[in-house]
């Protein structure tokens, strides 16, 4: 028995369940307009931020047999910077006008096979007034509320 066990694990076979998975392209970051973004390690830093969260709503959402591919299109973050405010050029300020929005095609693998695949348009105009954003200091929260109520509404 030991025997087996050690050849299964040599032959790369793995005995543990398999986990769901989420596979994200952020290519569309090189070509945003946000001024938070026109730095190459702003856009590594925002995308490392978003991929953590969207791993864990695919392990919350999605079966253990279930991938997820999403190709963003659009990111544009919550708010804007106002170069004109002396002192306040690296202070993002949250408007109405200045909502978060995500775009992004996916497809839905279940045991590698295709059996969803859609286009999403996250935005939220309301965004300000999302009682799960107060007081959180997590700059990326409005992004986040949008993720976790689409992967909310699309795999209950």
């Amino acid at each position: 028995m030991f025997r087996a066990a050690f050849i299964a694990l040599a032959s790369g076979l793995v005995l543990t369940p398999v986990q769901a998975g989420v596979v994200a392209n952020y290519d569309v970051l090189a070509q945003s307009h946000d001024r938070a973004l026109r730095s190459e390690s702003d856009r590594r830093s925002v995308a490392a931020e978003l991929d953590r969260h969207i791993q864990r709503l695919g392990e919350r959402y999605l079966a253990a047999e279930q991938d997820l591919h999403i190709e963003f299109t659009r990111i544009d973050l919550a708010g804007e910077y106002e170069p004109w405010r002396t002192g306040w050029q690296d202070v993002r300020i949250l408007r109405d006008v200045t909502p978060p929005r995500i775009h992004f095609h996916y497809t839905l693998l279940q045991n590698g096979k295709p059996v969803r695949r859609g286009e999403a348009r996250l935005s939220d105009m309301n965004y300000l007034s999302d009682p799960r954003a107060r007081g959180d200091s997590d700059l990326l929260v409005h992004e986040k509320l949008l993720l976790d109520d689409w992967f909310r509404k699309s795999f209950r």
